[in-house]
């Protein structure tokens, strides 16, 4: 399965996964202009937007955040709303992290250019375990 394969599978499960847990969530698709953000959702009156990243191997590259990303989640939290995320889901263990983009911005900012599975499970703040490894 190529990579874009993957991710399109894993933002729907994303999505899935926040509907499960009481939000409402759509998945953006907007592949010729390059949308900011691959799933919106909302509970309780607080809208967060997600970015869906898929990790073949054991590291999370920051590289990863493209600047499109980078820039409309900054401007997502400067017009007032909420802070953006990252849902980062490891293949191998097929668990699910969600990091908060300020805190992945904080680790680039610092040099770090990768993060392994240990390091982004101590900066996520939801974790998702077993959530399917059959990605081949």
């Amino acid at each position: 399965m190529s990579n874009k394969t993957a991710g399109n599978v894993f933002e729907r499960e994303f999505c899935d996964i926040l509907s499960h847990n009481g939000f409402w969530a759509h998945i953006l698709q907007d592949n010729r202009n390059g949308q900011p953000f691959d799933i919106i959702s909302a509970k309780d009156g607080n809208t967060l937007v997600f970015d869906c990243k898929v990790c073949e191997t054991g590291r999370f590259y920051l590289s990863r955040m493209e600047g499109n990303q980078i820039s409309s989640m900054e401007l997502w939290e400067a017009c007032g709303n909420g802070e953006g995320a990252f849902a980062v889901k490891f293949l191998r263990t097929g668990t699910v992290y969600i990091v908060l983009f300020r805190e992945l911005m904080k680790a680039r900012e610092a040099g770090i250019r990768s993060l392994s599975e240990s390091d982004l499970k101590k900066r996520s703040i939801k974790e998702f375990a077993g959530y399917g490894t059959d990605y081949q």
